[in-house]
């Protein structure tokens, strides 16, 4: 399996980035004491796969769920290690994004969310950063690199 998936990485120029995952905190919903407060309850990890077709086309089903498995095995071997930490593997294998940085290419992305498992309203802390950490590595070992 992992060969398959290595060769999808090269085929697909494959690559991830990650970005925040902000929380609005909201007290007193609809009296005039209400608060609201956007803290970071964790981290988004989304990789893309790009086109090597200069047009809009969404990528085929078999590769897709393939890249999807890969994902999803990597996020239950970190969920295994780090319990604190909730992993949720997001697909869209219906969408198809595009981005000026790679020429407007289609993109097929699929998204890990990395959160506090006490509760919504909890910041990032020291157990999502190292599952952070944990799902980077298992990425890089395939051979995907970070934009």
């Amino acid at each position: 399996m992992p060969e398959m998936l290595q060769q999808l990485v090269k085929e697909y120029h494959v690559f991830y980035e990650v970005l925040p995952y902000h929380v609005l905190i909201e007290k007193g919903h609809g009296s005039p004491n209400a608060t609201r407060r956007i803290i970071q309850g964790g981290f988004n990890v989304d990789v893309h796969g790009v086109s090597n077709k200069n047009e809009l086309e969404l990528p085929p089903p078999g590769e897709y769920a393939l890249g999807y498995g890969g994902l999803k095995r990597i996020a239950d071997t970190v969920q295994d290690d780090v319990s604190e930490c909730s992993i949720e593997v997001i697909p869209f294998p219906e969408t198809v994004f595009s981005e000026g940085r790679e020429n407007l290419r289609s993109e097929a992305v699929i998204r890990s969310r990395i959160s506090d498992r006490r509760g919504i309203d909890q910041p990032v802390g020291l157990s999502e950063q190292h599952a952070l950490e944990e799902v980077e590595k298992q990425l890089q070992d395939l051979g995907i690199r970070r934009r």
